[in-house]
Order: structure tokens, then C-alpha cells, then sequence
């Protein structure tokens, strides 16, 4: 079970360092922005709110604490490994709340609020469930 937790979080990453930085038509992981290429406006305001920058860094400390986590699993700290990782989904959700918030103060759109009420739920279930499943 734990192995695929791994396969998880090895594909997320990997996922993001192609978006982030080997893919031509995509700028940003943590959202779509080809929604907002229809307005030179639009696009002017994201390049504006720099967000790759604060995709980089958050795939920066998402990959250290993945190899952390996943040198302590394979070094018999079973539960710390496992909560590293699952630290690592919570803060690719982190990440998107804090897109959304960036993305809502920009363009004041109401369903980037509901998205981060969505993520905030989403946090809190996964560690009431890795809490149930740990212990």
C-alpha cells in the first residue's frame, strides 16, 4: 500500500517539473491559463502575480521533503516517511489555495473562493484519514 503512496507523490512530481519546466504551452502547474489568453489584460495580470516563481519554490521544498520523507521510510521511521509524503499533498493542495487566492484578488472571481474552500476540505480529510490509517 505504501508503495503506491509513493508512485503517487513520484508521478505528482514529476508531473510538475514537466509542466513547470519542460512544457512550451503550459506556464503554470497549479492552473489552467490558457482560460485567461483570451484578454491581453488578463494575461498581463497573471504575468504580474508571478506565480511561476512560487510554483518553483514550492516544487523545490515538495522534492526535499519527499527525498526526506522517503529516507526515512526506507530507514525504518515508517509513520514520520509516510507523513512526509503525505506533507507533500498537502502542500501541492497549500499551493493551490494559494494560487486561488492569488488568481481571486486579480480577477475577483467568486469560483476561485469556492476552490479554496474545496482545498481547505480536502487538507483536512486527508489527515483525519492518514490519522486513521496510521494509528
Amino acid at each position: 500500500m505504501y508503495i503506491l503512496l509513493f508512485i503517487l507523490v513520484t508521478g505528482l512530481l514529476i508531473k510538475f517539473a514537466m509542466t513547470t519546466f519542460f512544457n512550451d504551452n503550459r506556464l503554470h502547474f497549479s492552473f489552467d491559463e490558457r482560460r485567461y489568453f483570451s484578454d491581453e489584460k488578463a494575461i498581463a495580470k497573471i504575468m504580474r502575480l508571478k506565480l511561476v516563481n512560487i510554483e518553483r519554490v514550492f516544487f523545490i521544498v515538495m522534492t526535499v521533503i519527499f527525498v526526506i520523507g522517503a529516507v526515512m521510510f526506507f530507514s525504518g521511521g515508517i509513520t514520520l516517511g509516510i507523513w512526509l509524503l503525505i506533507g507533500v499533498i498537502i502542500l501541492q493542495l497549500v499551493l493551490n489555495i494559494v494560487t486561488d487566492f492569488r488568481l481571486y484578488t486579480a480577477f475577483h472571481d467568486k469560483s476561485n473562493l469556492v476552490m479554496m474552500v474545496i482545498w481547505v476540505g480536502l487538507i483536512i480529510g486527508l489527515i483525519i484519514l492518514t490519522n486513521i490509517y496510521i494509528l
